[in-house]
């Protein structure tokens, strides 16, 4: 893994482990605060239902106070008067009422159930196990208190929790109590149960889009940082690779030039003297000895080899001239080597190219040529370039063997070169491409007019 990817996988994770970290906190925390919220609702509503109550009791109280405060302990008159009052006493529609028992829980009014008028209850138990009615008469004589149980709701006529509260009539021996339901309670307290649960998975949701955004942004820019690191790293080195060709090519042209305008030039000197020797021999009428015959013909065909090497490496005529004239020259040269046939095909155009590429589509020529040389048993080869929808267009093609481009067994010299030319024309932006069958081989090379166009001034010679 480059380093670039390290980065980008680091700052993914760590924005992955802050969302978890965020994520777990925030809804910790709200359910943190939706519970404080809930139970300080629930608070404040039960007991504004502990005000409601006494004030209803307080109401009941008076209501019956005269009768009461008047009354003996056994005056069933007032008992019976009061017993009317309470019976008859209602509040918040149907589920608000009043009901009274002895101390030893009997019924005594319950205008929901009369049934429980006359019946002792002293042992019913709620849903929970509570004595109920032991309970509301123990809360009674302590001053009066609040007890939750669940009861029939008369509205409903179903079981639903009802919060009680009593008050002891300590002459008669009576509880007084009444009651509110808290289903309005339950569903305020369950709304604001929901509506919190929403906000959390809201928040969760948020949190979810903010770290996906952010780790798809960070890959984002990683992603475009690495393309443009890339791109850099590409282009530096093509400028590298281009300028070790530079490199090489100046170092052929020096060599060459060296070759020819040095060595050969010595040797070319020595050949005189030699000729001249000969003719010295031949006025003072000697025989030329054979070992000068043979050191003559030696010379001359190390002058030819040096020369040829020295074309090779990089002619002269190529900076001189310019490609137009190299091509004709080096296909000439091939035909009388080989025997084989070339055609030359190009425009009558001088100054077309730069040095640089005129140098690169050189190359292409010479190594194509000495691969058919080499591999192809062509007789006919044919080289033409063309200019033609802003493409500088060099073809060459042979009528050889052919060989199997994607699967080449000609050895690996024969695939270096070709890549060596691939590189080559793709340093100056263009394509390069080998069709190969049983009927030939096609090398192409394509260079585009924004590469070609000679438009800066040519400091090392002319070029076509």
């Amino acid at each position: 893994m480059t380093l670039p990817f390290r980065l980008l996988f680091i700052a993914v994770l760590q924005v992955v482990l802050t969302s978890i970290l965020t994520y777990f906190l925030v809804t910790d925390e709200y359910r943190d605060l939706s519970s404080q919220s809930v139970d300080t609702l629930e608070s404040f509503l039960i007991e504004q239902k502990h005000r409601e109550l006494q004030n209803y009791t307080l109401l009941a109280v008076s209501a019956m106070s005269d009768a009461y405060e008047n009354s003996a302990i056994d005056d069933d008159e007032a008992k019976a008067q009061v017993t009317e009052i309470i019976h008859a006493m209602t509040y918040s529609g149907n589920d608000g009422y009043f009901f009274v028992y002895d101390g030893e829980g009997n019924g005594i009014v319950h205008p929901k159930e009369p049934y429980r008028v006359g019946q002792n209850w002293w042992e019913l138990e709620g849903e929970n196990g509570d004595k109920t009615i032991q309970i509301l008469i123990e809360n009674a004589k302590a001053g009066g208190g609040f007890h939750r149980y669940p009861w029939r709701k008369p509205s409903a006529d179903e079981m639903s929790e009802k919060m009680g509260y009593s008050v002891y009539l300590e002459k008669w021996n009576w509880m007084i109590g009444t009651g509110v339901y808290l289903d309005d309670v339950n569903s305020q307290l369950n709304k604001l149960q929901r509506e919190i649960d929403q906000h959390i998975n809201k928040t969760k949701q948020i949190i979810l889009v903010v770290a996906m955004s952010s780790i798809f942004v960070i890959f984002l820019l990683g992603l475009i940082l690495n393309l443009s690191q890339k791109k850099k790293t590409d282009q530096k080195i093509s400028e590298l690779g281009l300028k070790i060709i530079n490199m090489q090519e100046e170092e052929r042209r020096h060599i060459s030039r060296e070759l020819h305008d040095g060595i050969v030039q010595v040797l070319v000197s020595i050949k005189y003297s030699l000729e001249a020797t000969g003719l010295w021999l031949k006025k003072a009428k000697v025989d030329k000895p054979q070992p000068l015959e043979h050191a003559q013909s030696n010379l001359q065909d190390a002058i030819s080899e040096i020369r040829r090497i020295s074309h090779h490496l990089h002619p002269r005529i190529l900076d001189e001239l310019g490609l137009s004239a190299a091509m004709d020259a080096l296909a000439t040269e091939f035909s009388e080597q080989t025997g084989i046939t070339v055609n030359v095909t190009k425009p009558a155009v001088r100054k077309l190219v730069q040095n640089s590429i005129s140098t690169t589509l050189y190359r292409v020529v010479q190594e194509s040529l000495i691969n058919v040389q080499k591999h192809a048993r062509a007789t006919e080869v044919n080289i033409e370039m063309t200019i033609k929808d802003k493409w500088l267009t060099l073809t060459i093609k042979d009528n050889g063997q052919g060989f199997d481009a994607d699967n080449n067994s000609k050895g690996d010299d024969y695939g270096i070169g070709l890549r060596n030319l691939a590189e080559r024309v793709e340093y100056h932006l263009g394509e390069f491409s080998v069709h190969s069958s049983q009927a030939g081989t096609q090398v192409t090379a394509r260079i585009p007019k924004t590469s070609y166009a000679n438009t800066l001034p040519v400091k090392e010679g002319p070029a076509e």
